[in-house]
């Protein structure tokens, strides 16, 4: 078997987990969902329509607020949830940019 980096190298492997943390931390983000709304647009120029993301909830009223991914596009994906005036904020993150 090939390997793609030499694990014994310690200039290797800090550049590939260099590489790993900025692909990771380049593609997420944060949103509040709509007040008095069922969907939330949120827009990103990173996100394709092959993309897959995934939400995070960040306090308690967002965790309820049985959000979902209903589509996604280039630049956008929407956020489908249940209508509410209280904050909800989420963390997202991209993957398959």
């Amino acid at each position: 078997m090939e390997r793609v980096f030499n694990h014994a190298d310690s200039r290797q492997v800090t550049t590939v987990l260099n590489s790993v943390v900025a692909a990771i931390s380049e593609n997420t983000g944060s949103f509040s969902l709509a007040n008095t709304a069922t969907t939330t647009t949120v827009t990103d120029p990173k996100v394709t329509s092959q993309s897959k993301i995934f939400i995070q909830a960040r306090n308690a009223n967002a965790a309820s607020a049985s959000a979902f991914v209903s589509s996604i596009g280039n630049g956008s994906f929407v956020v489908g949830h249940t209508s509410a005036t209280t904050a909800r904020p989420f963390d997202f993150a991209v993957f398959g940019v």
